[in-house]
């Protein structure tokens, strides 16, 4: 065998013995190929930040200052106003609507309607000074100005009396309520008349007409309290008249005064001489007296007060009143009659008898002498003056009367009060309004008649000795 034959049957047999090694070695792992991993590093320049928008509803609550208003006018002003008792609803609502337009304080002090002249005299002459403005009752008005207790505002009055629209008041009130001696020394406020007023589903019930003579109004009187005697129960019958005999000057002498107008008597002359005992004064007085025993009992203890709760239940057939007892009759919180009333002039008796309006009560403004802020007092005393003020104070219940003659044309006013009692209170007062004394000396003077009044009706005196006495007592004061 040649030598390239036996290196070729070499080679075989390894590549054999090569192949039969593999196929019987066991299965080789695979590897699996290589990862590399590249970290490259980045440089932000600039983020690009994207957000969702997202709408959201958010209540806000916006608290805007207002812009201050510049201080009123009278807003460092405060002053005391003295009121009565019975017009306490009228300075309340004065005294806020002087503040709402001024910014001034007003305080309102109410002092019980018999004790106003002594209490403003008192304050004034011990110099306590507590009072700016006083309501004071006009016959007192000589003696509150002899005692130096109201200032003179003549000047002040004849400056304003175009703004103050003088023409417009009723002259029985104009000169009556503020000027003594020639001066002014106050405003008029409360326009007070007595009025007859009746109550007419009692008045249907026995087929009456309102008296027109004060023999009708007894017999009317007579024939209601007779007629209803026996059909209610203790403290709650009906009487045919109401009369005011309380001991009180306002009240007693507003009563005979009422008679006295009627009757054609009078308290003074023309001359200004006492002529309280005349025959038509005395014959007045024995009239109220034989009035009384039909009259709520008891007429001697009977005041302004105590008039107005049988009047209002009912229990009254008719009484002598002021003109704003028609607003109180109709009031819901206070009546139990509404609209079951009705109003005529006062009675006459006699030849000299006429219809008259009584000026009972009756009320005016003045500046004290001790006033403390004047000039604020009489800008008060102003705004009283308006007319538009007036209307309002006489449109409540609580307020005050008529001292204008617009207020009784006014539609709004006779609409609060009827038209017939608007027309009536006009009447009266434009015809024959009967005015009280307003002398100094009219304050001792009205104690005399006052005292001896009250014993007439007591039963003590007879009328003629009351009024002899009374005579003889103002003729000894007005001497001295």
């Amino acid at each position: 065998m040649n030598k390239h034959y036996k290196w070729n049957l070499l080679f075989g047999a390894v590549v054999i013995f090569a192949m039969l090694l593999t196929a019987c070695a066991p299965a080789a792992t695979a590897v699996a190929p290589e990862v590399q991993t590249k970290i490259e590093t980045q440089v932000v320049v600039q983020e690009k930040v994207v957000k969702e928008t997202v709408q959201v509803v958010e209540e806000k609550i916006v608290v805007v200052t207002p812009t201050p208003e510049p201080p009123k006018r009278l807003a460092d002003c405060e002053i005391n106003f003295m009121a009565g008792q019975p017009h306490q609803v009228a300075g309340r609502l004065l005294a806020k609507m002087f503040t709402e337009e001024t910014g001034a304080r007003v305080n309102v002090l109410v002092v019980p309607y018999p004790n106003m002249i002594e209490k403003a005299t008192l304050d004034v002459t011990s110099g306590a000074g507590e009072y700016d403005v006083i309501q004071y009752w006009y016959p007192g008005l000589g003696s509150l100005v002899e005692n130096g207790v109201l200032a003179d505002v003549s000047d002040w009055w004849n400056s304003n009396a175009e703004a103050f629209q003088v023409d417009d008041i009723v002259p029985a009130f104009l000169d009556n309520y503020t000027e003594y001696n020639g001066k002014r020394y106050g405003i008029p406020y409360d326009g007070d008349i007595h009025l007859m007023f009746y109550n007419t589903t009692i008045f249907e019930k026995y087929n009456l007409q309102p008296p027109t003579t004060w023999d009708e109004y007894l017999e009317t009187c007579k024939i209601i309290t007779e007629g209803e005697k026996g059909s209610a129960e203790a403290g709650s019958e009906v009487y045919g008249c109401g009369i005011m005999g309380m001991k009180v000057p306002l009240i007693l002498i507003g009563t005979f005064l009422s008679r006295v107008a009627g009757f054609g008597g009078q308290f003074l002359d023309a001359e200004g001489k006492p002529v309280i005992n005349s025959a038509e004064n005395v014959a007045a007085l024995e009239h109220l007296i034989k009035e009384m025993p039909y009259a709520i009992p008891d007429p001697k203890a009977v005041g302004f007060d105590e008039m107005l709760g049988p009047w209002l239940t009912g229990r009254v057939g008719m009484v002598e009143f002021w003109t704003d007892l028609g607003q109180m009759t109709d009031n819901p919180e206070q009546s139990k009659i509404m609209g079951e009333w009705s109003v005529a002039p006062m009675p006459v008796q006699g030849e000299k008898g006429k219809v008259s309006a009584p000026m009972n009560a009756g009320w005016g403004v003045g500046l004290s002498s001790l006033a403390k802020n004047k000039e604020c007092a009489l800008e008060f005393m102003s705004y009283i003056m308006r007319p538009e003020t007036t209307l309002e104070l006489n449109k409540v219940v609580g307020g005050l009367d008529p001292m204008r003659y617009s207020t009784f044309d006014d539609p709004a006013f006779q609409e609060h009060v009827t038209k017939t009692l608007a027309d009536a209170a006009k009447y009266a007062v434009t015809n024959n309004a009967v005015p009280w004394p307003r002398d100094a000396k009219w304050w001792d003077m009205q104690e005399v008649l006052n005292e001896n009044l009250s014993l007439a009706l007591n039963g003590d005196i007879t009328p003629q000795q009351a009024l002899d006495d009374t005579q003889a007592a103002w003729e000894e004061i007005l001497a001295q």
